[in-house]
């Protein structure tokens, strides 16, 4: 049984995003960067002042990569692009092909430097299973799933064995067996079903037990679950309704940071949400380029 968790949950910043998402945080530098998709914008907060930096994009903007100290990797409507720090600059760096009718949607780096993103349908409420898996390796793009509805949250387990993958209209997250050097999944079976929660499945992130903690679109909260059994441990309510992903972040990896969407009409919808739990995350990956 599940218990709601009471702790004090902080806004982060000043920006209010229209769809945020993306949450990542540089370990090197304590900050954390952020996308507003809809709002075609990257959001980078210094942990240590506070301060906020805000970068245009020339599309939607969907996932981002950390590269280097200057440089990260993001994923625009059909493409990937390099965002230089220090200028502002963004540069095609590769664009997908012969898919015009879906756009890339959530993505991140697995430990031997690939980028894995998703596709979804441009037409949000299509009932075709027109979207995609594809990972980034060596400026080469494969297709690793396809037949998707919406290809959304993914990580990964502390021992890089296994990978998760959420497909939000489905309401399931799915387990696969990971081979870390050659990049591939196998085995698909569903460990968490989402049929009986509020909202639906949307960003994740896994912590250091290897439990995964879930968005939940259009149901007010965050919840952790344990992929072993398939159940619920605790959820921690927001005070909006759409709540899209979660990452871990400071320098004890003990804090959670949580984005969201100006929908809904409360005041605080689209702010970035965070607070200090009892628990520990796992670091991001770098884009090996």
């Amino acid at each position: 049984m599940s218990v709601e968790m009471a702790i004090e949950l902080k806004t982060l910043g000043n920006y209010k995003s229209v769809l945020g998402e993306s949450p990542v945080y540089d370990m090197e530098k304590n900050k954390l960067f952020w996308v507003d998709i809809d709002g075609k914008k990257i959001i980078v907060n210094s942990l240590d002042t506070n301060e906020e930096n805000y970068y245009n994009t020339p599309d939607v903007v969907t996932s981002l990569c950390l590269i280097d100290n200057i440089r990260i990797i993001v994923t625009l409507r059909h493409g990937f692009h390099i965002l230089d720090l220090t200028t502002g600059k963004i540069l095609p760096f590769l664009e997908l092909q012969n898919d015009k009718e879906n756009r890339f949607n959530d993505g991140k780096c697995d430990v031997m430097g690939r980028y894995w993103a998703g596709t979804m349908n441009l037409d949000i409420e299509s009932p075709k299973p027109t979207a995609s898996l594809y990972k980034l390796e060596d400026k080469k793009l494969t297709k690793v799933l396809e037949k998707l509805y919406r290809s959304n949250g993914l990580g990964w387990d502390p021992d890089n064995e296994l990978f998760y993958l959420i497909d939000t209209p489905l309401r399931k997250v799915f387990e696969f067996d990971f081979d870390k050097n050659k990049g591939d999944i196998y085995n698909k079976r569903v460990v968490i079903d989402f049929k009986d929660e509020p909202g639906r499945p949307d960003g994740m992130t896994v912590d250091e037990e290897g439990h995964l903690w879930i968005a939940h679109s259009a149901g007010g909260k965050v919840s952790r679950w344990n992929p072993k059994n398939g159940e619920k441990v605790f959820e921690i309510k927001l005070p909006v309704v759409y709540v899209s992903s979660v990452t871990f972040g400071s320098p004890e990896m003990n804090r959670i940071f949580i984005t969201t969407m100006s929908r809904g009409g409360e005041p605080l919808a689209g702010r970035l949400f965070t607070t200090k739990v009892n628990i520990r995350g796992l670091q991001s990956y770098k884009f090996l380029i």
